[in-house]
C-alpha cells in the first residue's frame, strides 16, 4: 500500500508543479472535464465512485460555490484539494472499469465465436462486410482496454478511464453488429454512448446508398 500512496503523491506533486504556470480558470476548466467524465461513467454504469466521505458531486459543488465567490486564494486552495480528491476517485474507479471492459469484451468475443461457428456450418449466413465490422470492433475493444491498463500503470487515471470507456463502446458496437442482446447492466450506456454513433453510421450508409 505504501508504494501506491507514494505513486499518488508523486503524480499529484508533479501535477501541482505543472499547474504553477496555469491560471485558476484553466485549472477549473480541466477539473470540470475530469469530473464530467467520472459522473458520466457513474451515471451510465451505475457505479458509485467515492473518495472517503466526499462524493464527486460534493467536490463539484464545493468548487462551483468557491469559484462564484471570487476569492482567488480560496479558489486556488479549493482547486488543489479537489484535484487531490479527484485523483484518488479516478484511481478507484479504474478498477471496476477494468473489470467491466474485460467482461464485456469477453462477452462480445464469446458471442462472435458462436456466430462464426454458425456461419461456417451453414446454419447462418453472414455478409463479408458484417464479419469484417464485428472483428474490427473486437480488435479495437481489446486494443483500447490494453492501452487503458498501461495508462493506469503510468498514473494517468483520466486517460485510463477515457480509454476504458472507448473499449466498452467498441464491445457494444460489436454486439450490435452481431445483433446480439445487450447485457442489462450496459443497456443505459449503450443508449447514451453507442446509439448516437450507431444512428450516425447508418444514416451515412443510407445517404450513400441513395446517392448511388
Amino acid at each position: 500500500m505504501k508504494w501506491i500512496t507514494s505513486v499518488i503523491i508523486l503524480s499529484f506533486t508533479l501535477g501541482l508543479v505543472a499547474k504553477t504556470t496555469m491560471s485558476y480558470r484553466e485549472r477549473k476548466k480541466q477539473l470540470d472535464g475530469k469530473i464530467t467524465l467520472v459522473l458520466d461513467i457513474k451515471e451510465q454504469l451505475k457505479l458509485e465512485p467515492e473518495t472517503g466521505k466526499t462524493s464527486i458531486e460534493s467536490i463539484r459543488t464545493q468548487v462551483e460555490e468557491t469559484y462564484r465567490a471570487g476569492n482567488r486564494v480560496e479558489i486556488e486552495k479549493t482547486l488543489s484539494l479537489a484535484e487531490g480528491d479527484l485523483l484518488v476517485t479516478q484511481r478507484k474507479l479504474c478498477f471496476p472499469m477494468e473489470e467491466s471492459a474485460n467482461g464485456l469484451y469477453q462477452k462480445a468475443m464469446g458471442q462472435w465465436i458462436l456466430l462464426e461457428g454458425e456461419d461456417k456450418s451453414g446454419a447462418k449466413t453472414l455478409e463479408w462486410d458484417t464479419k469484417e465490422k464485428i472483428q474490427r470492433y473486437l480488435l479495437m475493444a481489446k486494443s483500447e482496454k490494453d492501452h487503458a491498463k498501461e495508462y493506469f500503470l503510468s498514473g494517468n487515471y483520466q486517460l485510463s478511464l477515457h480509454t476504458y470507456k472507448r473499449s466498452l463502446v467498441y464491445s457494444l458496437m460489436s454486439l450490435r453488429s452481431q445483433k446480439a442482446e445487450i447485457p442489462e447492466e450496459y443497456q443505459l450506456a449503450d443508449s447514451v454512448w453507442v446509439q448516437p454513433i450507431w444512428m450516425g453510421l447508418h444514416k451515412q450508409k443510407q445517404t450513400s446508398i441513395q446517392e448511388n
